[in-house]
């Protein structure tokens, strides 16, 4: 695995096990404008834009049901029955600190909002001081696989595209590294992509043997 300077994050299934929670969400403000999410689809819906998946399961298109499915989204992040099912994969914290104390920049760039993001970092006791920046959906009108959302990171952390890589989960993430002009690493858990990106680990341990 190649050595990096920045290291910026995907979250949901890269950071957090979220699948569980999510389906809670989804299954929830699906509900809300009487669509109904086929089972195992959350994994798509998880991988894709907000409304890339609303389009796919024919969501009512008229503004009022677009609204009321964004609030729903919303107010579901933040139940607490939904924070109860995120879960940290257990080399997460160990492997931020131990990339922070050798000189690391580290950062969140995701499709999630920002204040859920903190949340389940508190509620998970992972300390968010570990990252420099956090970019969340609403920094940005474009969304992955567009470049716009590490972009903005790369702004924020005031640095330019060498020796920055982007770790996610999905293509997606490896698109919108790619478009961007970083590195992308694959975080391929359940061995769904072999092959398919040159940095790949199968957790995220595998960041820290150059």
């Amino acid at each position: 695995m190649k050595e990096f300077d920045v290291y910026l994050f995907d979250f949901d299934g890269t950071l957090v096990d979220s699948y569980e929670s999510l389906v809670l969400v989804f299954e929830g403000a699906y509900s809300a404008v009487n669509v109904k999410v086929p089972e195992g689809y959350t994994l798509r819906l998880m991988r894709c834009p907000l409304y890339v998946g609303y389009e796919e399961l024919n969501g009512p298109q008229n503004e009022a049901s677009k609204k009321l499915f964004g609030d729903e989204i919303i107010r579901l992040l933040d139940d607490e029955e939904v924070l109860k099912a995120t879960k940290a994969y257990p080399e997460v914290e160990e492997t931020l600190k131990e990339l922070v104390n050798r000189g690391k920049k580290l950062g969140i760039v995701t499709s999630n909002n920002k204040k859920h993001v903190r949340e389940v970092l508190r509620f998970l006791g992972i300390d968010e001081s570990l990252f420099s920046i956090i970019v969340g959906n609403e920094e940005t009108k474009k969304h992955k696989p567009n470049p716009d959302p590490i972009y903005k990171g790369l702004e924020l952390l005031n640095v330019g595209k060498n020796g920055v890589c982007y770790v996610g989960d999905a293509r997606d993430d490896m698109a919108s590294a790619i478009n961007a002009g970083v590195a992308p690493v694959l975080v391929d858990r359940k061995d769904e992509y072999h092959g398919e990106c040159e940095f790949e680990i199968d957790n995220l341990t595998g960041l820290l043997n150059y």
